[in-house]
């Protein structure tokens, strides 16, 4: 297989939804990634030091910042574009 031929066939990341994602707050981006993770709305809420209604806020907002429906969508999405918390996270 010739390398224009490989390069053709490797899926391109979605640029459109790398934006949406660039948009998330910190806080947001920091949730989608526990929500990545498997994390429950009481573990993230632990984590970040926040009420569990407001991880339930930032998970709404995701969704219609993404244009998502539920979380698996939002773990396709992470698991996509390779999503992790950065070390300054």
């Amino acid at each position: 297989m010739i390398f224009s031929q490989l390069v053709a066939d490797h899926p391109k990341p979605d640029l459109s939804m790398q934006n949406k994602v660039a948009e998330l707050t910190p806080q947001q981006y920091k949730v989608l990634c526990y929500l990545h993770e498997g994390l429950l709305n009481k573990q993230i809420a632990y984590e970040l030091s926040i009420s569990e209604a407001t991880v339930k806020a930032h998970i709404t907002a995701i969704f219609r910042k993404l244009g998502i429906n539920n979380r698996t969508q939002a773990v396709l999405v992470a698991s996509d574009l390779k999503l992790q918390m950065t070390a300054a996270s």
